[in-house]
């Protein structure tokens, strides 16, 4: 383990990332942000906070959602297809340290991202006089590390499967989570003791990534911040969960065949 070489790696990811002009992306749809902003000014914005902000929260989750999924399903198979991992591996830098600094890598594009695109939405709802609440920095905080559990899923996926196949199912998993858990609850609440308990496993091995969803918290008024052991035992759950996932995907990964 050389933690040192993590930065030099995560590093690579964000400049390859640079090169893929994923930044474009961003500003991209940082512009149909303050467009979207634009046009509530033309029609009045009276009443429409609620609204507003919901949408914005929405659109902010889905595109950092969507932009993480790709980047973190691609940093592993890019490197085998490109070539590009042989040289990195004849240097005295072990699989598993690749592997951890392509994850930071991945976190740290991720993040960038996702804050860029924030500010953005912040701004314009700040335009109409929307303020920023505490409620508002926790799903900040809280969305930052679900994105980080999100690019340890990827990565895990992205070593068992293709790249096109790992983006689709890590996609499943981050859009579905609500949906899947709310299944397994009403198929454990309708089953037999044996049965309950396999439901109770599969729930607990899939990534309740649902809880980093603090958007309906902001959208409504009313709500007040979450305690801070909710938010530690989030930190915790982030941790202990993207720790097994990167040691599944280690374990894959030190045996796979270049």
């Amino acid at each position: 383990m050389k933690p040192g070489v993590w930065g030099g790696i995560a590093w690579g990811v964000v400049l390859e990332s640079v090169r893929r002009k994923d930044l474009w992306v961003v500003a991209i749809l940082g512009g149909l942000v303050v467009a979207f902003a634009g046009l509530l000014g033309i029609f009045g914005f009276s009443g429409l906070e609620i609204f507003a902000k919901d949408l914005a929260v929405s659109v902010l989750s889905l595109f950092s959602t969507f932009l993480t999924v790709i980047v973190a399903c691609r940093v592993i198979p890019d490197e085998v297809r490109n070539r590009t991992l042989y040289p990195l591996l004849a240097r005295p830098i072990s699989r598993f340290d690749f592997l951890v600094g392509k994850f930071f890598g991945a976190v740290l594009v991720s993040w960038v991202a996702f804050l860029v695109l924030a500010l953005l939405t912040g701004v314009a709802l700040a335009t109409f006089g929307v303020g920023w609440e505490a409620i508002m920095a926790q799903f900040v905080l809280a969305k930052l590390m679900g994105l980080a559990m999100l690019c340890a899923v990827g990565l895990m996926i992205s070593t068992f499967m293709t790249q096109q196949a790992s983006v689709t199912v890590t996609l499943i998993l981050a859009l579905g989570s609500s949906t899947v858990t709310r299944a397994l609850q009403m198929a454990y609440a309708n089953s037999g003791s044996q049965g309950q308990v396999g439901y109770k496993l599969l729930n607990a091995m899939l990534p309740q990534f649902s809880l980093f969803d603090l958007g309906g918290r902001v959208a409504y008024v009313g709500w007040q911040a979450a305690p801070m052991w909710v938010m530690l035992a989030l930190a915790a759950y982030m941790a202990i969960y993207s720790s097994c996932m990167l040691g599944f995907a280690w374990l894959k990964f030190r045996k796979q065949g270049l």
